[in-house]
């Protein structure tokens, strides 16, 4: 008799085995390229519909820290009455020094303080704290205001001077770069953003050393749509006589670049969601911009502002808006 109950246990408990391990289903997991424009609204729609949220992180919430760059001297230039965005004689064209402050505009003295105290609330406060515990892998924008939020508020507790290393990587994203509004949303070559940081990894996500910010070609379109306009792992750029200006323009503004069309925006930031959405890693820390922020979320954030959002609500976010 004991005999017999041993061998029931031992098959009883065998086939609560296989029909556990039979449960799990194999991940799915989007085919569409962020360096391919065409389709991919549809395609991430159809991706997002057909995943199951808890298979990406297998039982482990997917988190996005989110924060917004410090203020810098484009935003305190377009908190001036008379240059604000819309205003009658608006211009972003400068000359001399005035450039150099304001294209790819680095932070101000306020929005040093303010990463400043960034830093201090990642060290200071439980809800920081926990926050730096978590985080595995930190993600900036290549315009310069992000990275410098990275380095005076973030880095400084990942950042292993002996050994000259992070404890997380920091990768440098394209994607995650500002709209194209004006001028200061134009970036630097990653070069020179190399030099200038180097803890920071600007391979992975770029192609070469070439412009990685959306574009607008000046020679005539050719046969061939895409001549001269190579794709980039970035945004994408368009011909002269493709671009309507969608920015304020008919009481005399003056642009010093091109704006980033509404639905070439839309589009990377599409690609930014699937790129997120495919990372291995369940807390992902994203320094970025108001116009990408609110695209995620749906919400607009201060300088230097930190949310801690359950990686769900973007996808619920995201399905919304392709609905």
């Amino acid at each position: 008799y004991n005999q017999v109950m041993h061998h029931l246990i031992f098959y009883v408990f065998l086939l609560i085995t296989l029909v556990t391990t039979s449960s799990f289903s194999p991940q799915f997991t989007p085919q569409s390229s962020p360096h391919h424009s065409t389709g991919i609204l549809h395609s991430l729609s159809t991706a997002l519909m057909l995943q199951s949220p808890d298979s990406k992180t297998q039982n482990k919430v997917k988190r996005l820290i989110l924060i917004r760059h410090g203020r810098t001297f484009m935003n305190e230039y377009l908190a001036t009455p008379g240059s604000q965005w819309g205003d009658a004689n608006f211009t972003d064209v400068f000359d001399g020094a005035k450039y150099h402050l304001y294209r790819d505009s680095p932070l101000s003295q306020k929005g040093r303080e303010q990463a400043q105290e960034l830093k201090a609330y990642f060290s200071d406060t439980i809800k920081g704290q926990n926050i730096i515990r978590d985080i595995e892998l930190i993600v900036a924008s290549p315009l310069t205001r992000a990275l410098q939020t990275v380095e005076l508020g973030v880095l400084p507790h990942f950042y292993d001077e002996g050994n000259e290393s992070t404890s997380v990587p920091i990768l440098a994203l394209p994607l995650a770069s500002e709209r194209v509004y004006l001028i200061s949303d134009h970036g630097s070559s990653t070069s020179n953003l190399a030099e200038s940081f180097p803890w920071v990894d600007f391979s992975s996500e770029f192609r070469d050393d070439k412009e990685w910010w959306f574009t607008v070609k000046s020679e005539v379109k050719q046969e061939n749509p895409n001549e001269g306009c190579d794709d980039t792992s970035s945004a994408h750029c368009m011909h002269l006589d493709d671009y309507v200006e969608w920015r304020p323009n008919k009481d005399r503004q003056k642009y010093a670049c091109f704006g980033e069309p509404d639905d070439a925006f839309e589009q990377r930031m599409a690609a930014l969601f699937e790129w997120l959405d495919k990372q291995e890693q369940s807390v992902i820390c994203l320094v970025c911009h108001w116009g990408v922020l609110k695209w995620l979320v749906d919400e607009e954030f201060n300088n230097c502002q930190v949310q801690d959002v359950d990686f769900d609500k973007v996808r619920s976010k995201v399905l919304k808006s392709l609905s």
